[in-house]
């Protein structure tokens, strides 16, 4: 069960534990909602009349392109997904379609591992370029659903590969509403917007897809990005105003799980891609907000006791050691932040 399996499931450790030690998660969500108001409405796809977007993946290739402008563009879930599309699903899809499919994905992962740079990659490249690649990340999205669900579900695109098809026509079946709608997100995420200044940060504080301590513990778990000490989780949503306290459960989750503090992450926050903005608290701050009763170390101590039935080693906090930290009287200042105010 993964990270996002546990907290839609209310009755895992995970849940139970954050409901207990984060209980004022609405609080957090308010301020979050009177935020947003001052940010533009998001970027629509235009599919079409009588056409759905499929906005998971959507919100995967866009996830995809970002990295690649720090620098990251392949990663362990692509990787495996290419090696998962063995497992197929009752016989679906045939051996001929998985043979060429696993074929094109060892060619995709080539052709991306060329955008890998310890200086990122511009937001924008030439046209031509930015198309393929765009193209590129989508597939790559497809492939990450392979590793995400351990195999082949019904409905992954690449199920549709003809036979013997190479990589190049694969890449030009993908709609052009998706180069197109992911075009105008990095047109948001550039100059002057939150993921310009990234690509200066040196490249160890540019972190695509960390993966925690405690991530065995949720049976996986692995965030977006981590830059510069801020943990961001990127939502490609239509509709922000339905940002929920799941979302930041997944947050708190996230930061919770680095038991060791190997990141130092000093913020975290939600960057909303169709808007091109960052909302984002300090970790007291965002902690405050949601009521917690322990500072973050004793959360994160108290959370891998949880996790593990104490079999980690680590002892239950002792009762006296429970106190509410402060919560934010009104909301948290603006703070110095690598991304700035887009707007």
């Amino acid at each position: 069960m993964s990270l996002t399996s546990s907290l839609k499931d209310r009755t895992s450790v995970m849940s139970q534990f954050l409901t207990e030690h984060l209980p004022s998660a609405d609080g957090l969500l308010s301020d979050y909602r009177r935020r947003l108001a001052r940010h533009p409405a998001p970027l629509r796809p235009d599919v079409g009349a009588g056409r759905r977007p499929d906005y998971r993946m959507l919100g995967h290739t866009i996830d995809h392109r970002l990295r690649i402008s720090l620098g990251a563009p392949t990663g362990q879930p692509i990787s495996e997904g290419v090696v998962r599309a063995v497992i197929d699903d009752d016989g679906w899809p045939e051996p001929g379609v998985i043979s060429t499919v696993q074929a094109a994905g060892n060619a995709l992962l080539h052709e991306l591992a060329q955008y890998e740079c310890r200086h990122g990659q511009p937001l924008a490249l030439d046209s031509q370029t930015e198309d393929r690649l765009v193209r590129l990340c989508h597939i790559a999205s497809s492939f990450e659903a392979l590793y995400r669900y351990a195999g082949w579900v019904r409905g992954n695109s690449l199920g549709s590969t003809r036979p013997g098809a190479t990589l190049d026509e694969i890449v030009d079946a993908v709609p052009s509403h998706v180069v197109d709608d992911i075009r105008q997100q990095m047109a948001l995420a550039a100059h002057p917007g939150p993921f310009d200044g990234l690509r200066q940060l040196p490249a160890a504080q540019r972190v695509c897809g960390p993966v925690f301590d405690g991530s065995v513990h949720v049976g996986g778990a692995d965030a977006d990005f981590i830059v510069g000490g801020q943990l961001i989780d990127c939502k490609a949503t239509i509709r922000p105003e339905r940002i929920s306290r799941a979302e930041l459960y997944q947050l708190a989750g996230y930061l919770l799980l680095d038991y060791s503090d190997s990141y130092a992450i000093k913020s975290v926050g939600l960057y909303l891609s169709r808007q091109g903005a960052l909302i984002d608290w300090s970790v007291a701050d965002f902690l405050g907000f949601m009521g917690a009763r322990l500072e973050l170390a004793g959360l994160r101590a108290a959370c891998r006791y949880a996790l593990t039935d104490g079999a980690a080693g680590t002892q239950a906090p002792a009762p006296g050691q429970r106190r509410p930290l402060p919560r934010p009287r009104h909301a948290p200042p603006v703070q110095d932040t690598l991304f700035g105010d887009p707007h």
